[in-house]
């Protein structure tokens, strides 16, 4: 790789593989005619180091062009083996090398919302309308792919069975500390059903799989060439990702998918969307992730209210869903599609709720929420991520709270008795319900005239109860910035008390971002925890790379608040700069 490359003027993939560019904008003719990605002509890529990185990426891009160019020379004889079941492709058989900024930076979606949120709920919607993943250029000839649900995988070689198993038993945990599925749910066993039926989310976990294991290789200062083996292998296995889902997009027909809907087919795509969103996430670098958060976003405005059109759920399913019920010993068809669909819904309202506290926006499938994950729902975010309903909801009527004095002190129209009624319900509706709470399941003890807990709460308690001297506080810095934070003594005494003393340390990972709005408004004396829990693990974890950008942040906050009285809640976006704090 030490040689000068040619074409000095041509777009990077071109330099590396030397070959001749046309200079097309915003990418070349020649590298969309081989779906390989475009590096564009921007400054020079990190990668480009003429050693080991340089010669991963040509490798990788080498074995993409040679798969398709094999998909090219036998989709003729594909379509006279029909009907066939496929096999997921293989890792070495093609890949896309990440860019200068993190893998697949450059891939685009086309959505069509009828909003800047998205569809209104309601809105009809199937699996072809709701995203395009590029163009119908980006993307090698469809006529060899069979149905996406004839993809079953019925053979796994045994590398991708380690990968596939490192995924479920360490990178899943990771994501969801505390997700302990029931019996009832089949455990987890809807997740590997719909990661076997659906090749693109099959790819795209075992990219995310071998990112991980590649960080802890790397931790464990083994070889460089181990590492350089993982990444070529986590490129490999994200660009069959890309391709697959490429040619599902492009293969379906609506009036089909309309008339004969599939189980997994566009719930399998919902999921591969959510992968993509943490595994460009962890990269820690960008904002690459939001293009996967609205697509995703995106698919629930459209689907939620169809279900059976647009994720194609059974009758039975989609009548235990609307109607809210327990799952019960159902066929086991049933039982995963509606585990399925609750735990991804949840996700993304989760994942809405907590984009929209740095983002300053309301959350996107707000509407959506006193339905969704109403107190008596069966979709209990406690399950997937720690934080009762009860209190998600009041953090995403914060959210929405501020978005709307922003536009208003902007407008010059901000009235304040009807923002003052808005912010005395959200607060009385916290203190009900840490009332409820305490009445629950916690163990009332007076300790120096403050509220102390048992150590033996349940952790989903523990969590909730932060979570809700988080929103406290949310709703505090939304109402005076950071002024009056005299107000708040008791609240942020009884957090630290928690977070000190009550809180094992395993369950921190679930905190991040009550850690964060905690943390913004610490007392001198309370800063130092912040430092330490940020800076160590479990938080500080090399495989989930954007939160080594939190404490920094804090940081920053704390000196403006001393030389900066003026500062307000809306300043601090900007140094998060769409952070999401998970």
């Amino acid at each position: 790789m030490g040689g000068p490359l040619r074409n000095k003027q041509g777009c990077w993939t071109c330099r590396l593989r030397k070959k001749k560019c046309d200079e097309g904008r915003p990418h070349c003719s020649t590298c969309e005619s081989l779906s390989i990605t475009c590096y564009g002509y921007g400054p020079k890529p990190d990668w480009m180091d003429h050693a080991e990185k340089e010669r991963a990426v040509a490798n990788s891009l080498k074995q993409i062009v040679k798969h398709t160019s094999r998909r090219t020379m036998t989709s003729k004889f594909a379509n006279k083996l029909r009907p066939i079941v496929r096999i997921a492709p293989k890792s070495s058989s093609g890949s896309v090398e990440n860019s200068s900024s993190s893998p697949g930076s450059n891939r685009q979606y086309d959505l069509n919302p009828s909003s800047a949120h998205g569809s209104p709920p309601g809105t009809p919607g199937n699996g072809v309308d709701m995203l395009r993943y590029g163009s119908a250029e980006d993307s090698p000839s469809p006529e060899h792919y069979d149905h996406p649900m004839a993809g079953v995988i019925l053979s796994i070689s045994a590398h991708e069975s380690v990968l596939l198993m490192h995924f479920l038993d360490n990178v899943f945990p990771l994501l969801y500390p505390m997700y302990k599925p029931g019996f009832l749910e089949g455990g987890r066993g809807w997740l590997l059903a719909l990661v076997l039926r659906t090749k693109p989310l099959y790819h795209a976990t075992l990219a995310v799989s071998a990112y991980h294991r590649r960080k802890m290789i790397i931790l464990a200062k083994m070889r460089h060439m181990c590492a350089v083996a993982a990444l070529v292998e986590q490129e490999t296995h994200l660009g069959i990702c890309l391709i697959e889902f490429q040619q599902i997009l492009k293969s379906l027909d609506p009036s089909v998918h309309m008339g004969c809907p599939r189980m997994g087919l566009s719930l399998g795509l919902f999921a591969l969307v959510v992968q993509l969103i943490f595994f460009e996430l962890f990269n820690g670098q960008g904002n690459a992730w939001q293009m996967h958060f609205h697509a995703a976003t995106n698919m629930f405005n459209r689907g939620y209210t169809d279900k059976s059109t647009v994720f194609g759920l059974a009758e039975k399913s989609r009548r235990i869903l609307d109607e809210n019920l327990r799952l019960a010993e159902d066929e086991p068809g049933d039982i995963e599609e509606v585990a399925s669909f609750r735990f991804l819904s949840g996700t993304m309202i989760w994942l809405d709720i907590t984009a929209s506290i740095t983002a300053g926006t309301a959350p996107h499938l707000l509407p959506y929420h006193q339905c969704a994950i109403a107190s008596n729902s069966q979709t209990k975010l406690e399950d997937i991520m720690g934080c009762k309903n009860w209190v998600m909801l009041q953090i995403g009527r914060i959210a929405a709270l501020h978005e709307r004095k922003t536009q208003a002190l902007h407008r010059g129209h901000f009235a304040s008795s009807e923002f003052e009624q808005t912010v005395g319900d959200i607060s009385r509706d916290i203190q009900c319900g840490l009332t409820q709470e305490a009445l629950e399941g916690f163990s009332i003890l007076e300790s120096d005239s403050a509220t102390a807990f048992n150590t033996k709460s349940d952790p989903r308690t523990l969590v909730t109860r932060i979570f809700a001297y988080m929103a406290s506080i949310y709703l505090h810095v939304v109402t005076h910035d950071f002024q009056k934070l005299e107000v708040l003594d008791t609240t942020i005494s009884e957090a630290m008390r928690m977070l000190q003393t009550q809180v094992p340390t395993h369950l921190l990972p679930s905190l991040v971002s009550s850690l964060y709005v905690i943390g913004s408004v610490a007392r001198q004396g309370d800063e130092q925890f912040f430092r330490n829990i940020f800076s160590i693990p479990p938080l500080l974890d090399p495989f989930l790379e954007h939160r080594a950008r939190i404490l920094p942040i804090l940081e920053e906050i704390w000196t403006r608040r001393q030389t900066t009285p003026s500062l307000t809640w809306k300043d601090t976006h900007d140094l998060t700069h769409s952070l999401l704090l998970l």
